[in-house]
């Protein structure tokens, strides 16, 4: 399945992906109108090409993946910062926000952050019939409601992404999406994404996750 929950409410999806380890043998081989003489040698070269020194980033950008993403607003903020990919995002100038929001485990005063964002939503909707357009009526709401958004990236960008979301100096709920887009990664480019988990990762201490 390439969907996995994350966070309370959240969640990312792989919808469609193109290429795959196939496509950066395709684009890397062609280059010298050569195939695999040996059983194992696609496997070496990929390895290979990611060890290289300069690195050799081209051939991972022909496999292609379309992600839908439900994550809190500051979450989305921070993952639209990277600027890699296309991004199209669920308009809250158009459409009626939900009563959805994050509610972080293992804090204080959660009852008062509920009532709070309750509250918030309360009055949009209030605003909202009251005859305020929802462009307007938005600005009441936190950055911990949800939202969703498409995201389209080559495989070579969404290394870069996971390299710096899943170090532990990123923020703790941004880096859960990141461990969950590496784990379906795994299953759908298997020989690029564990080559890359246990070599660009291994500072990290995450070549196993």
């Amino acid at each position: 399945m390439n969907r996995r929950p994350v966070l309370d409410q959240g969640y990312i999806e792989l919808e469609e992906w193109m290429g795959g380890d196939e496509a950066v043998i395709r684009a890397a081989r062609i280059c010298y109108q050569s195939a695999a003489k040996t059983p194992g040698a696609d496997e070496r070269l990929i390895r290979k090409l990611l060890q290289s020194e300069p690195k050799h980033n081209t051939v991972f950008e022909h496999a292609v993946f379309r992600w839908h993403i439900k994550c809190p607003i500051f979450v989305a903020r921070q993952w639209m910062r990277h600027r890699v990919g296309s991004f199209n995002e669920l308009s809250l100038r158009y459409c009626i926000a939900d009563r959805c929001y994050y509610v972080p485990a293992g804090v204080s005063e959660v009852a008062a952050y509920r009532a709070h964002m309750e509250a918030s939503f309360d009055l949009y909707e209030r605003l909202v019939a009251a005859g305020w357009r929802k462009e307007q009526a938005r600005g009441v709401l936190g950055t911990a409601i949800y939202t969703e958004f498409i995201w389209t990236i080559n495989a070579w960008s969404l290394m870069n992404w996971l390299t710096k979301r899943l170090d532990k100096a990123a923020q703790w709920e941004h880096r859960q999406y990141a461990l969950a887009a590496l784990s379906i990664w795994r299953e759908v480019m298997p020989v690029t994404a564990n080559a890359f988990a246990q070599g660009m990762l291994r500072p990290l201490g995450l070549e196993d996750t």
